[in-house]
């Protein structure tokens, strides 16, 4: 059975399940990604998805590492950052490198340092399963929340 649908109310319905915002690093790049889900405990993975024809996934996937930096309330900014076309997104935002050479946002609310676990090509994205491998949280930071096309506040 083949559903229709207008495209437009199918992203209107997405958009209604609210999400934090974090944004998906790596040695070279990064950019803003609302798809993160944890997976399992044990092992620790997690999952998200690159849209292939917005990002490089293939250069951002190249070393088997990336991060996922959970945004905190005060960094539209950078979110805004990272889901633009900016060909220089790392540069502008601060940040260190960790051992492995990724991009490790400053002041956000926590992160994770993750391993490929694997990757699974489907449709428009590539499926990435991360094991992770060290993070670290501020549990005095408030999340950016994204709800309907709208950055809100926990309330």
């Amino acid at each position: 059975m083949v559903e229709t649908f207008d495209i437009g109310l199918l992203k209107k319905t997405f958009g209604s399940f609210a999400t934090g915002v974090c944004v998906a690093s790596s040695h070279s790049s990064g950019f803003t990604v609302n798809s993160f889900s944890s997976l399992s405990l044990d092992p620790p993975l997690m999952i998200f998805n690159i849209y292939k024809t917005e990002t490089d996934h293939i250069d951002f996937l190249k070393l088997g590492s990336f991060a996922i930096n959970f945004l905190a309330s005060d960094q539209k900014d950078i979110s805004n950052l990272f889901a633009s076309k900016d060909k220089d997104k790392l540069s502008k935002a601060p940040h260190y490198k960790n051992d492995n050479d990724i991009a490790i946002l400053n002041d956000t609310l926590g992160h994770l340092e993750l391993s490929i676990y694997q990757q699974i090509d489907i449709a428009d994205h590539v499926l990435v399963i991360g094991k992770v491998e060290n993070l670290s949280i501020n549990e005095n930071k408030e999340p950016l929340i994204y709800y309907r096309s709208q950055y809100r506040e926990v309330k």
